[in-house]
């Protein structure tokens, strides 16, 4: 294999994870990977956002600037780097969107309940896990985030 990309192009080349890619690009929340790291993604099959309603999508897709989008993405990212082996035994960590994100190691390893399917997917800025379900942050912080100025 030839050098290992960074997270966002490891995301983007892989078709499981196109709707988060586009997603990342459309919000512009990849500017928050685009450093050098280290940052755990974990990141949304395609199923997984199919389970979205579509009226809750589009009102995230369609919202000026794209807030709630990038809030929901950035609950998503770690600003360090975390291993699937290594989830199980320190059972949180803060996403870059301020709210803690819980591991559990029963029955598989899980991010918030959610199943990770593929683990540990190399990049040079970081590591990237599948889930099959879309996170969703507390929502007393969920909408602090929300309410945040735009830069």
């Amino acid at each position: 294999m030839t050098d290992k990309l960074n997270i966002i192009e490891t995301i983007a080349k892989l078709e499981k994870f196109s709707t988060f890619s586009r997603l990342l690009g459309t919000s512009g929340a990849n500017a928050i990977i685009s450093g050098a790291g280290p940052f755990t993604v974990f990141v949304p099959t395609n199923d997984a956002f199919a389970k979205i309603p579509d009226t809750l999508m589009n009102e995230l897709l369609n919202e000026l600037g794209q807030v709630k989008l990038e809030a929901l993405l950035s609950y998503h990212i770690v600003p360090t780097r975390i291993d699937a082996v290594n989830m199980g035994t320190i059972k949180s960590a803060t996403a870059v969107s301020g709210q803690e994100v819980k591991f559990t190691d029963v029955s598989g390893i899980k991010v918030n309940g959610s199943n990770v399917q593929a683990r540990n997917i190399e990049a040079t800025n970081g590591v990237v896990h599948a889930l099959d379900t879309v996170l969703t942050a507390p929502a007393a912080a969920a909408a602090a985030v929300a309410n945040k100025p735009a830069l």
